[in-house]
């Protein structure tokens, strides 16, 4: 077997002087050169697919392509989360599956709340959120609708307005913000039973009924 050596000076291929042997090794140094070749674009193509099928998702949403994770709904009805890690800021959570129960509008309803961890990010209505505001995140109600929550254990009331979706935990009905939380006095709590009711629902909302 024809070995081909490379110049310690140049670090370029050294060929031999005969022309047969130099022939033969130019085939074997461009054969080896197309391997490489070739196995650098396999590599380079399957890079661009798995980037092309994970931002198709992302591009009606936004430009340029966020992190998809792939969440099976089963994982959300966990207390809590198996691996909150694994949710970046910025990613996108596809949830396979449509298990989540519709929330409840009225009467009774399954409420926690949420707080620092989420203070002063993006709503789903644009609005920053403020844990320190009597604000609420529901899934189907209309944003801006005004609401009024009753702890039925200790009798306290406060109204509040839906300005983010969620929650998305199967069985929670209403997530509420730090200052409501406190008001009703279920801090300590995180998850309880309460009565809501609304009072007034916005003109933009009426209009589309």
């Amino acid at each position: 077997m024809l070995n081909i050596n490379h110049s310690w000076k140049s670090g370029l291929p050294y060929f031999p002087a005969d022309p047969e042997r130099r022939t033969m090794a130019s085939k074997i140094f461009l054969k080896n050169k197309m391997y490489w070749l070739v196995i650098f674009m396999r590599i380079l193509s399957t890079g661009s697919v798995s980037m092309l099928l994970g931002c198709q998702a992302a591009s009606s949403l936004q430009k340029g392509c966020a992190p998809s994770i792939a969440v099976e709904t089963s994982e959300l009805t966990k207390k809590p989360l198996a691996n909150p890690a694994v949710i970046k800021n910025g990613s996108l959570a596809f949830i396979r599956g449509s298990q989540l129960a519709p929330p409840r509008e009225s009467g009774e309803v399954t409420t926690s709340w949420y707080g620092p961890a989420h203070h002063n990010r993006l709503t789903a209505s644009g609005q920053r959120f403020n844990m320190n505001k009597n604000t609420l995140a529901h899934r189907t109600l209309p944003l801006g609708t005004k609401v009024r929550l009753i702890n039925p254990e200790n009798g306290k009331s406060v109204v509040g307005i839906v300005n983010d979706r969620g929650p998305y935990i199967n069985g929670r009905d209403v997530d509420v913000s730090y200052a409501m939380a406190k008001k009703l006095g279920f801090v300590k709590k995180g998850v309880v039973k309460l009565e809501m009711k609304t009072i007034q629902v916005p003109a933009e909302a009426k209009n589309k009924a």
